[in-house]
Formats: C-alpha cells, structure tokens, sequence
C-alpha cells in the first residue's frame, strides 16, 4: 500500500500534488506537535524513567531518546514535502484556479528554499552591525576594531557560503518560472 495519496481517476497532476501537500502538511503538523509536547515534558517523563531499573530503563530511555531524536527531524521532513509537494501543484495544470493560495504557497516556497541563504546574509548583517562576529568551532571571535582583516574575511566567507547555498534555490525558481512563461 503506497504511503502517499494516489493519483484518481482523471485527476491533473496539480490536484494530486496539492492532496498530497496537504497529506504531508498534516503529517508535519501531527510531528512538530508531538515534538513539541516531548521537549516540553521531558523533565516529567524522564523522571518518570529515572525510578526504572535493568532492561526496562534501558528501553524506556533508548525509547525516550529516540522520540526526542527522530520527531524533529521527520517534522522538518515533512514540511519539506509540503513545501515541495504544494510548489509543484502551483505550476502544475489543475482543475480549479486559487491565485491567492497559489501565491500564498510560492512565497512560502522561496522562503524555504533561500532561508539557509538568507539567515547567513542575516548573521553577516548583524555581524557588521554589531561590530564583532563568532564561531562556535573553532571557538572564535572577530572584533572590527582589533582585528578587522579576519572580520571582513569572515563576513566574505558567511556571504560567499549564502551565495552558494542561494544558488540552487535560484535555479529551481528560474527554471519553474520559465517553464511557465514558455507554456502559457
């Protein structure tokens, strides 16, 4: 039995990418909620755990862990299907039209797709603000005002990671607004 919700009989591409956006939205959203409430009880329930002795504590806690270790990052998962799922459905043909959903979604697609460049343009940006800027590994700091050649070299290197983190994210959008362009 397929995972995702399968293609019915007559249906256009966009309206089963857009069942599945929805389908992964729901899943993502069942996931950040049950990641939610483990980080929020996790004193409680590891107390909980603590009491337990031998063979049951150790699957308790390796349970425990692993919920608290895997929910996130399905969630993310998941919110990148429906990100992906929801971007397609756009410019995909369907049966009804929704511009204002439509652009709802898009923004909310490059939004996904440019915030890992975007939130170094960011860091940069405070940095420079700030007047200093930091590493976490190597353990480092770089004030303007006493070192300012490993400041600017620091800043380039933030812009240039952005630049090319930014630059598949703009390929894809370049490519889907073009293939749209050249079919109607």
């Amino acid at each position: 039995m397929p995972f995702l919700p399968q293609r019915l009989e007559g249906e256009a591409d966009g309206d089963l990418f857009r069942r599945r956006a929805r389908f992964t939205g729901i899943l993502f959203l069942v996931f950040l909620a049950s990641a939610i409430w483990l980080f929020a009880r996790s004193e409680s329930i590891w107390l909980r755990i603590m009491p337990l002795e031998g063979g049951i504590f150790l699957l308790a806690s390796a349970l425990f862990g692993g919920l608290l270790a895997i929910t996130p990052v399905v969630s993310l998962v998941f919110l990148l299907m429906t990100v992906w799922y929801g971007v397609e459905s756009v410019f995909r043909q369907r049966a009804r039209h929704t511009p204002l959903l439509d652009m709802g979604i898009i923004a909310g697609g490059v939004l996904v797709w440019f915030s890992p460049g975007l939130a170094l343009v960011a860091g940069a940006a405070r940095a420079v603000l700030t007047g200093s800027i930091a590493f976490s590994r190597p353990q480092r700091v770089y004030f303007l005002e006493s070192d300012p050649i490993a400041f600017w070299q620091s800043i380039g290197f933030m812009l240039i990671v952005a630049a090319a983190l930014s630059y598949p994210a703009w390929q894809y959008w370049k490519t889907k607004y073009a293939n749209r362009r050249t079919a109607g």
